[in-house]
């Protein structure tokens, strides 16, 4: 495959960008590598996919000996016959920490970039405690630097039977490694058996049309990626199709700054010149944001800062050394922003600070909780100082597309645009599911394009997941031929648009490696790196037929249109008015149960997940104010909703309608959704109820 050229573009054109048709390179050597990576990525491409079987890297039974395995931290291995799955296993003891345990070396084991199962069995031993969280965890040192990652953890494992775990692990870079045994938190003796870790190294097909040269003529096509993404195939993957990469986890702050004054770039470059060697644009995300901020950014000697100025002074003084230090370092590494040596064009500065249900619109953080509203503008501003004009600054959010949460969102930039704020993009994420509203989708883009800024698809995977009730190993096909009209019928919404955005990224490389819970598959590769029929989708929709397009449109909903938003309230030019509503002659008898139906759709990962409840009144009687109330089992809780007031007790959730979508007609609909947390396994909320009126699913 040729290698594609960085090429410095106008941070404001909103149009397509053209690329030049060399790289400069420094030195002879850096040629010869440039000449031998083509070469190799030509054969790849003219060679067919290979699977290679699987191959045992790793095995111990324990029946001969530890088999290489060591106490980790104050714990002691031993063999034992205690309770054993054949004649002994491994018995961990003497942990005086949660992360002491058992573990093996697979420096020589593991290989970077390639998927590895993990598989063994875990049981307490009859001196145990009654039952334990363990986990199991990989360690990667590089350049003196570790860091940890989980695998999987077995959830109440007990003395009474042997626990199995099975996951994928694919490591990173790494210098030494290790796999080992530890737990959440308890400290008791465990015992290990049956270590199985299996590899099968897969290849893409480069013989597939290029994503990023099909969609060139609309917009540059991206994907999010992590170091091991652009290792092996996945990295052959990646060069083949994408225009631009996301650093997934690597550019946020905890990465960048784990302590005060203390900076960690290497897993960053690492993408960073992956996108140099390979002629790709790099997408940095993010500078701010709720989470995966350390804790000491707000904190003054173990504190919690307050909202002295004193202690204003000190955050803002350290958000802005923060930007200045990513800048200063891109700078000095890849040379200045828009030249031929450095790819990064845009940034996402603030990351997430919406929240609907509030009066402002703003989402209550600890950056709001010290600075108020202020701290968005100021990091704009400082991000604008440190990396200069040449960069793309974008604000980011998801659910954009719900006429709530755009509302305050299409607010916020207003209000940052007339204070002389320097916002050049507006991200949209799109973390949907087959099913959600496309129609809700170009209303935002709609809405964002009478405004003085270009717009970016900055998170995109589709679900095939519809709520939480539903889990699979395995998606049955025909969701996944739903995936791909989904995923046809939103580009062409994009294409429709094509000369606002900037670019559209793809959150993830395949699906044995997205951040949804197993069995989403939510992205255009599957686990062995082929095309599934949503690439398709993409690139040529001939080749999964045609079908009336597949996405159910809601009936419209007001977008509210009082809502309280910062500094400057948009009123909404096309809010739908809704039809005027007969008064009866005669007072009606009230409907009986079953007046109501309700649609559930769910997005869920590991331990969240995102709702839409449509609810329709399909009595007689016009409602005005309503009141919705369901179970929600299983340890669910509803953590953030919009559109309605949320409140839950126990098991029951009550969501009473907000002030301006109360008056539902016969026949009406109105779209309500909310965010919860969930211990593993999320379930379809039963006992739906409108105004006491039992409601059917619909």
């Amino acid at each position: 495959m040729p290698r594609r050229a960085h090429f410095p573009l106008d941070p404001r054109a909103r149009t397509a960008p053209a690329r030049a048709t060399a790289l400069s390179v420094s030195s002879l050597a850096a040629l010869v590598v440039a000449a031998l990576v083509a070469t190799l990525a030509l054969v790849a491409q003219a060679a067919t996919p290979a699977h290679a079987a699987a191959t045992v890297v790793l095995q111990a039974d324990f029946e001969d000996g530890l088999d290489g395995w060591t106490g980790r931290g104050a714990a002691t291995v031993a063999l034992s016959t205690q309770g054993a799955r054949g004649t002994q296993s491994l018995l961990a003891t003497g942990r005086a920490e949660s992360w002491n345990g058992a573990s093996v070396d697979v420096t020589d084991t593991f290989e970077p970039g390639v998927t590895h199962q993990v598989s063994l069995w875990l049981r307490l031993p009859a001196t145990g405690s009654g039952y334990a969280d363990l986990r199991v965890s990989a360690q990667r040192d590089i350049d003196g630097t570790s860091s940890y990652e989980t695998i999987a953890t077995a959830t109440g494992v007990t003395s009474g039977s042997w626990t199995q775990v099975s996951a994928s692990y694919t490591p990173g870079l790494f210098d030494t490694a290790s796999l080992y045994v530890e737990s959440t938190s308890s400290l008791t003796d465990f015992l290990v058996d049956d270590v199985t870790v299996t590899t099968e190294k897969v290849r893409p097909d480069l013989s597939l049309p290029q994503l990023d040269e099909t969609l060139e003529p609309w917009f540059p096509f991206g994907i999010a990626v992590e170091p091991a993404d652009v290792l092996a195939g996945r990295g052959e993957l990646v060069a083949h199709h994408a225009a631009q990469i996301t650093p997934g986890n690597q550019m946020k702050p905890d990465a960048i700054q784990p302590t005060e004054g203390t900076f960690r770039f290497g897993p960053a470059d690492q993408l960073v010149d992956f996108a140099v060697e390979h002629g790709q644009r790099v997408y940095g995300h993010t500078l701010v944001w709720h989470q995966q901020t350390p804790d000491w950014f707000f904190q003054r000697d173990g504190a919690a800062l307050t909202t002295s100025s004193a202690d204003q002074a000190l955050l803002r003084s350290r958000l802005k050394a923060h930007i200045e230090a990513i800048a200063d370092h891109y700078r000095t590494t890849y040379g200045e922003f828009g030249t031929t040596g450095n790819p990064i064009f845009a940034f996402d500065v603030v990351n997430e600070v919406i929240d609907e249900n509030q009066s402002d619109g703003l989402r209550r953080s600890e950056w709001y909780r010290i600075l108020g509203s202020s701290y968005i503008a100021d990091a704009f501003r400082y991000a604008r100082d440190a990396f200069g004009p040449d960069v793309l600054l974008f604000i980011n959010d998801y659910n954009s597309e719900y006429p709530n949460k755009r509302a305050p969102y299409l607010a916020l930039v207003k209000s940052l645009l007339a204070q002389g704020v320097p916002v050049d993009g507006v991200g949209h994420q799109l973390h949907v599911e087959v099913g959600r509203s496309l129609e809700y989708v170009e209303g935002t883009i709609s809405a964002f394009e009478a405004l003085p800024v270009t717009q970016a698809v900055t998170e995109l995977d589709v679900s095939t997941y519809q709520h939480g009730g539903e889990s699979w190993t395995n998606p049955p096909a025909d969701r996944l031929l739903q995936q791909a009209y989904y995923y046809r019928d939103l580009v062409a919404v994009l294409k429709r648009h094509a000369s606002s955005f900037e670019s559209v990224t793809v959150w993830g490389v395949d699906d044995s490696r997205t951040w949804l819970r197993a069995g989403a598959a939510p992205l255009l590769f599957d686990g062995q790196l082929q095309a599934k029929d949503a690439f398709w989708g993409v690139v040529d929709p001939s080749r999964i037929g045609t079908t009336p397009t597949a996405t159910p449109t809601p009936d419209e909903t007001p977008t509210p249109d009082d809502t309280p938003t910062p500094d400057d309230t948009p009123t909404p030019d096309d809010t739908p008015t809704p039809e005027e509503t007969p008064t009866p002659e005669d007072t009606p008898t009230p409907d009986p149960a079953g007046a109501c139906a309700v649609r559930w759709t769910a997005n869920a990962w590991n331990t969240g997940l995102t709702a839409n409840v449509r609810v329709t009144n399909t009595g007689t009687t016009t409602l005005d104010g309503w009141r919705l109330t369901f179970t929600f089992g299983g340890g669910q809780k509803v953590t953030q909703g919009w559109s309605a007031d949320w409140t839950q007790s126990g098991t029951t959730v009550t969501a009473t309608n907000a002030p301006w979508n109360g008056r539902l007609a016969p026949g009406a609909s109105v779209e309500i959704g909310f965010n919860a947390s969930h211990p593993g396994t999320p379930t379809t909320p039963t006992g739906f109820a409108l105004d006491g009126a039992a409601c059917t699913a619909g």
